[in-house]
């Protein structure tokens, strides 16, 4: 079955079953990040968002950081491979980022002050820059890719 979506593709620690990557066949952090960043859930989630009220849009990002491990973890995996962990892990922490810096609603504290623009960003940038050192932590701990 061909992919639905890009698998990053990058390089795993030795171990049984593990497919060694060349350095010239990985992915360049750029695209890793474009990769891991579930655009198909934001725009799902993003048309559900206007239509239920601001009480419920905890219960949705919640819903949408699951609703991302599942889909990556489906529509990432080819027949004959096993489930890229890593992009399942990263991708969920890319769009709980995302919610939590588009979306005061999603954070109480955040909802009406006048610092919630700043907090919004700060949670975009700083995800942004901690996907690829969560990504080295995860490749450490032994998390499957490829």
């Amino acid at each position: 079955m061909p992919l639905i979506r890009p698998r990053v593709v990058g390089s795993d620690r030795p171990g049984p079953g593990r497919i060694s990557v060349a350095a010239s066949d990985q992915d360049s952090l750029v695209k890793s990040i474009l990769n891991w960043i579930p655009v198909e859930v934001i725009t799902v989630y993003k048309t559900i968002d206007n239509l239920v009220p601001d009480s419920f849009h905890r219960g949705l990002a919640i819903a949408g950081i699951v609703i991302t491990a599942l889909w990556i973890a489906f529509a990432t995996k080819p027949d004959n491979q096993p489930t890229a962990w890593r992009q399942v892990i990263l991708a969920s922490f890319a769009f709980m980022c995302w919610a939590v810096g588009m979306q005061p609603t999603v954070l109480p504290f955040l909802q009406g002050s006048p610092d919630q623009m700043k907090v919004g960003s700060a949670f975009l940038a700083g995800g942004t820059l901690l996907l690829p050192i969560l990504d080295g932590i995860l490749k450490r701990a032994g998390v499957r890719q490829n």
